[in-house]
Formats: C-alpha cells, structure tokens, sequence
C-alpha cells in the first residue's frame, strides 16, 4: 500500500476502545481460571504494568518459572536467542489471553465492537483518512481478532507488542507512524493512550465506554459517550 507524509491518519487504540470492555473481560476468564486467580480489577486494567506483574507471579507460582532463568528460545524465523524467565511468564500469560480473545473474536464477531463504531470508521475511511492501531496488546492477537471476527474496516498500520511484551515501543510506534503521514485524531479510553499520542496537530478523543484511569476528559480536546459522536468531530 502506498502512503506518503501528505497522508491523513486517525489512531485508535484497541483494548477497550475498539474492543468492547466485556469482550476482554470474558476473554481474560480462561486465562484467570488457568492461572487460578481472580480476575483483573477495573484499577488493574487501568495500570497495564501492574496488572503484567500480576499475571507473571501467578504464572511463576504454577510453574516454578522463576523471572531470572534463561531460556534458549527459536524464532519463527529459525533464528535463535535467549530469553528471560521475566519474558517467558509474559509470553505464558499472553498466550492465555490470546487463545480467550481469539475465542471471543470467533463467538460474538462483529459485536466485539461498540455499536455504531463500524459504521464511523468506515465512514472515516471513506473521507480519505488512513486509520493505525497503537496498542499493548500483542500484535497477532489485534490481527487475528479482527480477521476472526470479519471486522469490515481495513486499517492501515497495526502497531502492538511481540509475544514476550516487556518492550517499551509504544512511543516509537507513534514516531514511525508520524512518518506514515500526519495523525489528525487519537481515540483512547484512558490517560495514557492519550499521553503518547501527545503531538502537534492531533486532536485527543476520550472514549467513555472503556477503562478509565482519571484525568481524561481535562486532558483530551473531546469527549465521547456514544461512536456516532465522532461525526461531528472527525469530518
């Protein structure tokens, strides 16, 4: 696909914002009884981080993984590397929710979106805008949900985490998709998907159906409660 700097890019996050917050709550419910935990509190989903933590103690204390052994691991691409126990509980985690979210994509499909959402973004695309996807979430499991589900919207750039998380890219994917074109507009449903997506001339949209963390709508320039809401901001 070609795209220039010229280019007109809308950013929407995914967990909570393009996916409905329900849908990954159920999908964390296989991973939760695995791990034989309670499931993540609202404030556990607002601090990505620590509900990260959380998860790889569980799974080091079914496993006896402990975060500092190194593990001799092989690519897809057949090349080899090692990885830490840290990185190793993470991937155990995300391969959990990987198999719920994909589970969820395949049994309510286009529904794990919030009504009227689908319509909106195709209605973006139609006036000339690229949509991207920044998420931290895993990268195959944003693709593969969407593939799953039959999502009827095509995005152009889909910026999320490898299997072992752990990296801090989410600001560079912004800095990579800044030379895909100019962001214009970022959705997010809590603080810090606004936060990176800081920048000159990209208006911030809170979208109140997801996980709040507190200080949104002072800090974003709209706010919204429904998808149909958009029409009057992204035109």
């Amino acid at each position: 696909m070609t795209t220039s700097k010229k280019s007109k890019i809308v950013l929407v996050d995914f967990a909570g914002t393009l996916i409905k917050v329900n849908i990954i709550e159920e999908a964390n419910i296989l991973r939760s009884n695995i791990l034989q935990k309670a499931l993540p509190t609202k404030k556990e989903h607002a601090n990505p981080e620590k509900l990260y933590e959380i998860n790889r103690e569980f799974v080091e204390k079914l496993t006896g993984l402990d975060s500092n052994t190194k593990i001799r691991y092989r690519n897809n691409n057949l090349s080899f590397t090692e990885l830490s126990g840290k990185e190793i509980q993470n991937q155990i985690s995300t391969n959990l929710f990987q198999i719920g979210m994909y589970i969820t994509a395949n049994k309510y499909g286009k529904s794990i979106i919030p009504e009227g959402l689908i319509e909106q973004l195709q209605r973006i695309k139609h006036l000339d805008y690229k949509l991207a996807i920044v998420s931290g979430v895993r990268t195959d499991i944003i693709s593969g949900m969407l593939q799953i589900a039959k999502i009827p919207v095509e995005f152009d750039f889909i910026y999320g985490q490898p299997p072992t998380l752990g990296i801090e890219n989410q600001e560079s994917d912004i800095k990579e998709l800044m030379t895909k074109g100019s962001i214009k507009y970022s959705l997010g449903d809590k603080l810090s998907d606004l936060e990176r997506s800081k920048i000159k001339g990209c208006k911030l949209i809170f979208v109140k159906w997801g996980h709040p963390s507190g200080g949104e709508e002072k800090f974003s320039d709209y706010t919204i409660t429904h998808p149909k809401e958009l029409e009057r901001i992204i035109k």
